[in-house]
């Protein structure tokens, strides 16, 4: 099963593109104090300045310092992945909180698909046939027909849940936006999805990582692509805490605890 595999690829793809130094920060001096709060507030404070015009302004590894800051400070976020991730597709849709309460799908192409959500003390899947199949080991095939598309349903803490539910701790995610030195290069400025963004690259052996930093409000990080290396990929990042549509699925629920 590729899930715990999976999101440690994801820590390690936002731990290894762009993680700034804070000694950096320090010597930015008033330049380095131009950027963005890395406050938990969901809002952005007025200012009487320009915020993109004073990010602009700071140096490559300053801005990846204010965008990790602020990564760290989101309480909620949705996070899209497009790429190779151990080695197989994967496209994934997460919308998870810090109190652990998440709600999305993950694909592995072939391997088939799950929609998740995880509320409270519970975590509601649903597989598709061919995850079932490709997953489930002898006895996939008889939980195709048995359980089919219908969605299941187990205590969190369980065994087998806390491999999805893995997913759904943005905390865990966020940890991977950690200080260190950096080598960031300020690249010219662009918009993601409408939203005002500034360009940083830096490269790890034969990966390159263009990171797109929002130049208005937090200085959150919009998307990353990762081009070479043996996981390419673009991962998008949104809804910075907005709360997370996280409820139990109505219908014919299997509760697997039961079983």
């Amino acid at each position: 099963m590729r899930s715990t595999t999976t999101l440690a690829a994801l820590c390690a793809v936002t731990a290894l593109a762009l993680t700034a130094c804070g000694s950096d920060d320090d010597k930015g001096g008033e330049a380095g104090k131009g950027g963005q709060s890395a406050s938990a507030s969901s809002k952005a404070t007025p200012s009487t300045k320009a915020p993109g015009s004073e990010l602009e302004k700071l140096t490559g590894p300053q801005i990846a310092n204010k965008a990790m800051k602020a990564m760290k400070s989101a309480t909620s976020l949705t996070t899209d992945v497009d790429g190779i991730v151990d080695g197989g597709s994967m496209k994934y849709h997460m919308s998870s909180d810090s109190k652990g309460d998440c709600a999305g799908t993950v694909g592995m192409g072939a391997e088939g698909s799950v929609e998740l959500i995880k509320t409270g003390g519970l975590v509601y899947m649903k597989f598709d046939r061919a995850f079932w199949k490709s997953q489930g080991g002898e006895d996939g095939a008889a939980a195709a027909e048995t359980i089919g598309d219908r969605w299941t349903k187990s205590k969190a803490s369980g065994a087998d849940a806390k491999d999805f539910t893995a997913f759904c701790d943005s905390d865990a995610m966020l940890s991977g936006f950690e200080e260190g030195p950096n080598l960031a290069r300020k690249g010219e400025t662009t918009t993601v999805d409408g939203k005002p963004a500034i360009t940083l690259t830096e490269t790890d052996g034969d990966e390159t990582y263009t990171t797109y930093v929002a130049t208005e409000g937090k200085p959150y990080i919009l998307k990353m692509v990762i081009k070479g290396g043996k996981e390419p990929g673009t991962l998008t990042f949104s809804d910075f805490d907005k709360p997370v549509d996280a409820k139990a699925p109505a219908g014919d629920i299997v509760d697997l605890d039961a079983l």
